[in-house]
C-alpha cells in the first residue's frame, strides 16, 4: 500500500513539475484553474517546435509517451485524434490508418496537410494525468488555427473545453475511426461532417 502511494505521489510530483516548466499554474481542485496568459506562453515558447521539444524530453525522461504530433507546423488546420488504433507513429508516415486516410481522401484532402495532434487518452487516464487541456492550449495558442477537427474516440469535453480558448476557428466534430468501426451507422454522420469540412476548406 505504501509502495502504491509512493508511486502516485511521484506521478503527481512529476506532472506538477511538467506543468510549472510549461509556464502553467498548478491546481489540484476538481477543475484545474488554467490561468495561462498569452504573454507567458509566447515568452517561453516561440514556436510549435519549442513545445514539441520540451514534451519530447519530458516523455523520454519519465518513460511516459502520451502525445505525438506530425511534422506539419505550417498548417492552420488542426486534426485531433485520441485512440490507440490511430496512435500514428509519425516517424513512419507510410503507416497511416487506412480508414482515416480514406475518409479525408473522399473530400480530396491529404491528412499530411493538417497539423495532427495524437493523444493516447487511455494512457493518460491510467496515470491520473487526464488534464490534457493545458498542453493542448499551448498548441492552439501558438498555431492559432482556422479549423479544428475533433476526431477523438471519447468526449473531448472531459479534457479540453474548446469554449474557453478565446480563439476564432471553425469546429468540426467527426466520429472517430474506432467508433465508426464499432457502429457502421456513424458513417453517414461522418460523411455529412466531412462534406461541411470540405466546403469550409474550399473557402481558403
Amino acid at each position: 500500500m505504501e509502495r502504491k502511494n509512493e508511486n502516485e505521489f511521484l506521478k503527481l510530483k512529476n506532472y506538477s513539475i511538467f506543468l510549472l516548466d510549461l509556464g502553467l499554474n498548478v491546481s489540484f481542485s476538481q477543475e484545474i484553474d488554467i490561468g495561462v496568459e498569452q504573454s507567458k506562453i509566447e515568452k517561453k515558447f516561440k514556436s510549435i517546435e519549442d513545445i514539441d521539444n520540451y514534451i519530447k524530453e519530458w516523455q523520454i525522461k519519465n518513460d511516459f509517451r502520451f502525445i505525438l504530433r506530425n511534422k506539419n507546423t505550417c498548417s492552420k488546420n488542426i486534426l485531433l485524434l485520441s485512440e490507440r488504433n490511430t496512435f500514428i507513429n509519425f516517424e513512419q508516415p507510410k503507416k497511416k490508418p487506412e480508414l482515416l486516410d480514406k475518409m479525408f481522401r473522399s473530400i480530396e484532402q491529404n491528412i499530411d496537410e493538417f497539423l495532427i495532434i495524437n493523444i493516447d487518452v487511455e494512457k493518460l487516464m491510467e496515470n491520473h494525468t487526464n488534464k490534457i487541456y493545458e498542453i493542448l492550449k499551448l498548441y492552439f495558442t501558438i498555431s492559432n488555427p482556422r479549423i479544428f477537427i475533433d476526431m477523438c474516440s471519447i468526449d473531448l469535453g472531459k479534457f479540453f473545453k474548446v469554449s474557453k480558448l478565446n480563439l476564432n476557428f471553425d469546429y468540426f466534430k467527426i466520429p472517430s475511426v474506432s467508433n465508426i468501426m464499432k457502429k457502421q451507422s456513424l458513417k453517414r454522420e461522418a460523411w455529412v461532417e466531412l462534406k461541411l469540412l470540405k466546403a469550409k476548406l474550399d473557402e481558403f
